[in-house]
């Protein structure tokens, strides 16, 4: 469709050149033939720049496959078992699919293990329970994104296209999403969140150092690394911080890989890794950032002071972790690049005894137009669904008091678009884990190099995975 309206308008411009021709001086009619061509292309580019910065939502039905699964799940009347780490996704049940489904109510038994969602413990105590195979067994299991991929790649997790859930229910989520939780072709896990990453700025600090007043003056300032590192320097002369710690790129960087933390076997150390540890180290040895380490006391209070421009965050982090005393005084845009951060998603077990149950309630939170609008609408999460967040900007639904009345939602929606997960592995929460540890040793001296970081880097994995070859 681009091509065809781009290819129009020149053949309109080209038409009225000719016309142009036949009715007067040449040197004239050839400048005004290259003018109207020039406009013409122009438009088409503005045409062109309007679609790709929208979704292309696609149009779905899906009534029929859902009632389906309603009455299967009711004819079947076994209940099933929800297993989360805290009290979030059983909210979300409660309020979306208990209110939407009564009758299925009593069937959904929500299972609180209470510990954290990226350790040990909560793998241990999912599969104690799946080994145990008895009625408390997992039918749903909820998973942070950093687990995702070890629990969409056990041996018990199905493909979810098995039980009901087709390609056309999941049509509107982002693509990295899809391609995250797909395994080996199959869809293993959904998930009810974009979480796409933003860069969060200060509006007081971006007009009084910067003279910038809207997102779009500020996003010019950040567009790039080396224009984020020259806005970096004028803020430093003003007596501001670029950020509250180094380690705000990480996520930024990190999904800018180009190949997997472990290919053929091997450890493989993308570009992007070296990136980040010179550009951290840029930050931190100028004097950019007041070194903060993220999630610390003092980079939250950051938040408060004034003296930090900007943060690295995302779709949740703007409503659940930004300091309350700031709310008002932020505003988003798209940063250097794009990027995601976090997310929880769902798998569905072997041991589930009402697989449409399981399904509807998946379908329910990832996938239902209406519940993913709400989702939003009621509690500002960002949904997993092009066609909800369009609807949200049709409707006007954006504004956050967060960020002082600023719709975000095209901003994330547009980073959603251009995120991609491809080189992603299970072993990334834990790799990038050591990389903190090897950029912070390098922050501070302890490691004098990029080529000493790195190699620290390798020295963990080897202590901690003999299967691996590290060259």
């Amino acid at each position: 469709m681009k091509k065809f309206k781009k290819a129009m308008a020149l053949s309109l411009a080209l038409a009225m050149g000719l016309s142009l021709v036949a009715c007067g001086d040449k040197t004239e009619d050839t400048t005004a033939t290259e003018a109207t061509e020039t406009e013409a292309e122009t438009e088409a580019a503005e045409t062109e720049e309007a679609e790709t910065s929208e979704s292309e939502v696609v149009e779905v039905d899906n009534e029929a496959a859902v009632q389906a699964l309603v009455d299967a799940a009711t004819a079947n009347g076994k209940a099933i078992h929800v297993y989360s780490w805290n009290e979030e996704l059983g909210s979300r049940i409660d309020s979306h699919f208990r209110t939407k489904y009564p009758e299925l109510e009593s069937l959904v038994i929500y299972e609180n293990l209470d510990v954290s969602g990226t350790g040990e413990e909560y793998k241990t105590g999912i599969q104690n329970a799946i080994n145990a195979a008895d009625d408390n067994a997992p039918s749903i299991v909820a998973a942070d994104n950093d687990v995702a991929l070890y629990f969409a790649q056990q041996d018990w997790a199905v493909n979810l296209t098995d039980i009901g859930l087709t390609a056309d229910m999941y049509a509107n989520a982002y693509d990295f999403t899809v391609e995250y939780g797909t395994i080996d072709g199959n869809l293993k896990a959904m998930t009810w969140q974009c979480p796409a990453g933003c860069f969060v700025y200060r509006t007081d600090v971006a007009e009084d150092v910067l003279g910038a007043k809207t997102p779009e003056e500020v996003q010019e300032l950040v567009k790039d690394w080396d224009t984020f590192l020259e806005t970096a320097a004028t803020l430093k002369e003003a007596g501001k911080y670029m950020l509250s710690g180094p380690d705000d790129l990480k996520y930024a960087f990190i999904d800018q890989k180009t190949s997997p933390w472990v290919q053929d076997g091997k450890l493989n150390i993308d570009s992007c890794i070296n990136d980040y540890l010179e550009t951290s180290k840029t930050m931190y040895d100028n004097d950019y950032t007041l070194k903060s380490a993220m999630w610390s006391s003092e980079w939250t209070a950051n938040m408060a002071t004034g003296d930090v421009f900007g943060y690295f965050g995302c779709t949740w982090f703007v409503q659940w972790s930004l300091n309350e005393e700031s709310h008002g005084m932020w505003n988003v845009c798209d940063g250097p690049v794009s990027y995601h951060w976090g997310g929880s998603y769902l798998t569905v077990s072997n041991l589930c005894p009402n697989n449409e149950l399981a399904a509807l309630v998946v379908y329910t939170l990832c996938c239902d137009e209406d519940v993913m609008y709400d989702l939003y609408a009621d509690d500002y999460d960002f949904p997993n669904n092009k066609a909800s967040v369009q609807r949200l900007i049709a409707d006007g639904k954006g504004s956050n008091p967060i960020l002082g009345g600023q719709d975000p939602l095209v901003t994330w929606d547009s980073v959603g678009q251009g995120i991609s997960l491809e080189n992603a592995t299970s072993y990334d929460a834990t790799f990038n884990g050591y990389l903190d540890s090897a950029a912070s040793s390098y922050w501070s001296g302890s490691l004098d190099s990029v080529d000493a970081a790195i190699a620290n880097i390798k020295e963990q994995v080897a202590n901690a995975y003999s299967d691996i070859v590290i060259e």
